[in-house]
């Protein structure tokens, strides 16, 4: 099973990709305070959505590991684990350990 660190660097790296795909200058430097979605953050809804995607392919392939992002415990969540990498670093950690 990945540490936590682990989990971090592979949503950074993530994030990054999609950052240059979208070309969204605004995540040039990324930590886990980094915003993602929610108000003033600069994913937008297709852009999560390719997000999620783009994680639970890696997460499968670099972990071994099958998990859903987009499932009814994150669309119920109070806060979103969408909203900063730190938050779906552990939404991941969580679906991981499950």
């Amino acid at each position: 099973m990945p540490n936590r660190a682990q989990i971090e660097a592979l949503v950074i790296e993530s994030v990054q990709l999609l950052a240059e795909d979208f070309e969204i200058k605004v995540l040039g430097t990324l930590d886990a305070n980094t915003c993602l979605y929610g108000a003033d953050a600069p994913l937008d809804s297709m852009a999560l959505v390719n997000l999620i995607a783009d994680i639970e392919d890696a997460v499968s392939e670099q972990f071994d590991a099958s998990i859903t992002l987009a499932d009814e415990k994150a669309m119920s969540a109070k806060n979103s684990p969408f909203r900063s990498i730190d938050s779906l670093t552990e939404a991941i950690a969580d679906r991981i350990e499950a």
